[in-house]
């Protein structure tokens, strides 16, 4: 940073807030960057203060939130913000930060690697809270990049004082590129502008660019590297497996080099046992100094071992391509191009260059730009559908309605006047008998004893009938009917699970149910989202049900799962026969649990399938992620969930697998708590 912006300051103005006017906070910039926007702003009598690398931004703000002091009046941040020796595209957190906590500041995004911002990065920016992207400022552009933040700040843009700081800046430029400038490690640069590329993924995948096809001798020449897939491990890039004792002279290390140009290191051991590993570029420095040759081509190699030993990273075969990559550009600036080891099963150390490494990085980021492309039109084309069927759905559901309520309405009247029919009957019966031999003979036709008896019964079944059929358009017209901005009101959750049941009716006829409900009280929400939140856990619970129940074969690989062994002597010898017992089971039950001091209505949907795996339960809520096969599932519906449990009725929503059954035994399977807090 320059002398004139303190980065230090910017704690004390925290802690202790600053008494001015309209202050800015200069967030993660360049020090040229920093020094135009201070300049600049500085002119219009306002404070400006600049945010130290190493201090964590989101968490200094809420400390000055939390002692309730000002905070500043606008943010101008870097769009790739550093913290803790890494990069990442923290724009995103910073906005969200300041819509959800401090609506008032605002936050200005300047994207100093383009000179040019393409309309629908401008688009993702302001979508996400901030009030523009600006590309790298310059003195050219810093009149038209000033007018936006001094529209921000409600300032008056002063001509006379911009031009005066823009002259200046153009004479201290013309100055230091006539001296002697101090120019960044090339390393270190290309490292960093490395770093923040990758972590500007999302805004790629945002300027929607063209596919990126290779051709067939491309695809040729580096298929290993096309057919990596997302969590593909170092073991699967081009390992060299070059080795030599230490015992062996410098001149033939020399000449394995020699043979073999794009032998990154060699792999070095003493008596059968891992050493270390010697890069080319270590060798060829060693050679290069005086009388080196002489020194070490004819002396073993751990001579000059010893010359040019330090820190090697040695990876394990198993780890990930891009946590790999992660590590090797977090060395210092003297070993970023170091070759890597990768050890493998046993004592197998081989070398991986770098090159390979990162082009392998490169590659995974463009597959996952691709997918991510690829997900959000199928996401958009899936939004797009279910908000057509979600209408035709609300217009035939209203049109089903009328006639269903005439149906139900007229039920009851129609018992009614049966009864008075039969009563009459019985009346006439009575008075006048039944020996007339065409009476006779009319009843018996027409089997008088049995449809006297069944009539009633069947008005009751039509009435029955319509009233769940009332039920279910009830239901459907509701979910069709869902508002962005719908007011909260009292809901019984007992009935949103019943209408879920009601919809999903068709998939359970094979699967025992059972409800363990108690009285709860009415909580303020939303009723077609709860609706779809249970819908989406019962129908996930039935799906996997009918997976299990569809291959047998699983129950009997899995462990502990309950199975009847009978011991059938034959011919003298013991045969096991085994019989499963297991038949598909859908618990849902209710209660009042106490969390952290507070009252909350525990609502569990429990099933007995195979359950969801310890290592994939933490992204079960992610967006996207499914283990459904292709096509039977988006891997949104618990994102969904969980965007509706916790945001909008700020509840929890728990995953468990396995768990405990009211018996306090443990249960194979999924089970899902929904917490709501109440009122």
């Amino acid at each position: 940073m320059s002398d004139n912006v303190d980065p230090i300051n910017f704690i004390d103005f925290l802690l202790f807030g600053g008494c001015v006017a309209k202050s800015v906070l200069l967030a993660q910039l360049s020090e040229e960057q920093s020094l135009m926007w201070h300049n600049a702003l500085s002119s219009h009598q306002t404070e400006v203060w600049a945010a130290p690398e190493s201090e964590d931004l989101l968490k200094l703000l809420d400390q000055k939130r939390h002692s309730q002091q000002s905070l500043p009046d606008l943010i101008i941040s870097d769009i790739g913000i550093r913290y803790g020796g890494g990069t990442s595209l923290l724009a995103t957190e910073l906005c969200k930060w300041c819509v959800d906590n401090a609506p008032e500041l605002k936050v200005l995004l300047v994207n100093p690697r383009q000179t040019q911002i393409k309309e629908v990065e401008k688009r993702w920016a302001t979508r996400r809270g901030a009030i523009d992207l600006l590309p790298k400022i310059s003195v050219d552009n810093l009149s038209s990049a000033f007018a936006v933040a001094a529209q921000a700040l409600d300032l008056e843009v002063r001509s006379e004082a911009l031009s005066t700081v823009i002259n200046n800046l153009k004479r201290q430029q013309a100055q230091s590129e006539r001296g002697a400038i101090k120019g960044r490690n090339i390393r270190q640069t290309a490292t960093e502008e490395l770093a923040r590329k990758m972590a500007m993924i999302p805004l790629m995948v945002m300027a929607n660019e063209p596919e990126i096809e290779s051709s067939s001798n491309e695809e040729s020449s580096h298929s290993p590297k096309r057919q990596l897939a997302l969590d593909a491990t170092i073991s699967e890039l081009n390992l060299y497996d070059t080795k030599i004792d230490l015992e062996q002279t410098g001149a033939f290390a020399s000449q394995l080099f020699k043979d073999n140009p794009l032998l990154p290191g060699l792999v070095l051991y003493e008596k059968d046992n891992y050493v270390g590993m010697l890069s080319r570029r270590r060798f060829l420095e060693c050679l290069s100094r005086p009388y080196a040759l002489e020194l070490f081509t004819k002396r073993p190699l751990r001579v000059l071992y010893e010359q040019v030993q330090s820190d090697i990273l040695k990876l394990q075969g198993t780890m990930p391509i891009v946590s790999a990559s992660q590590l090797a550009l977090g060395r210092t600036n003297d070993e970023i191009y170091e070759p890597v080891v990768v050890h493998l099963d046993g004592d197998i150390y081989l070398v991986l260059d770098v090159h390979d490494l990162l082009q392998a990085q490169s590659y995974i980021h463009e597959l996952a730009t691709k997918l991510l492309r690829e997900q959000t039109q199928t996401t958009m084309f899936q939004t797009e559908k279910m908000a057509s069927l979600g209408q035709v759905v609300a217009e035939v559901s209203h049109d089903i309605r009328n006639p269903v309520s005439a149906i139900y309405g007229n039920t009851e009247c129609l018992l009614t006047y049966i009864e008075g029919v039969m009563k009459i009957l019985r009346a006439y019966e009575k008075e006048y008998g039944t020996s007339a031999t065409t009476v006779s003979e009319t009843l018996e036709e027409v089997d008088w004893d049995f449809v006297r008896s069944d009539l009633p019964q069947v008005v009751r079944s039509i009435q029955s009938g319509s009233r769940y059929l009332r039920r279910l358009v009830d239901t459907l017209q509701s979910l069709s009917h869902m508002q962005d901005h719908a007011t909260p009101e009292s809901i019984d959750l007992h009935e949103c699970i019943e209408s879920s049941l009601t919809i999903l009716s068709g998939r359970i006829r094979d699967v025992q149910i059972v409800k363990s409900y108690i009285d709860l009280p009415k909580i303020n929400g939303y009723t077609d989202r709860l609706i779809q939140v249970f819908m989406n856990l019962l129908g996930n619970a039935l799906d996997a049900l009918a997976d299990l129940k569809a291959h047998p074969e699983l129950i009997r690989q899995r462990e502990n799962l309950i199975l009847k062994e009978e011991v059938i002597p034959e011919r003298g010898n013991l045969q096991t026969q085994t019989e499963i017992t297991w038949q598909p089971l859908l618990v849902i039950s209710s209660a009042i649990a106490e969390i952290d001091n507070r009252n909350w209505i525990s609502v569990k949907v429990a099933d007995n399938g195979l359950g969801i795996p310890k290592e994939i339960q933490d992204r079960i809520f992610d967006n996207f992620f499914t283990t459904k096969g292709q096509g039977k599932g988006t891997g949104l519906g618990l994102a969904i969930c969980y965007q509706i449990v916790t945001q909008q009725h700020k509840g929890k929503l728990v995953l468990r697998s396995p768990y405990l059954n009211n018996h306090g035994d443990v249960t194979i399977g999924t089970e899902f708590e929904v917490l709501l807090p109440i009122n």
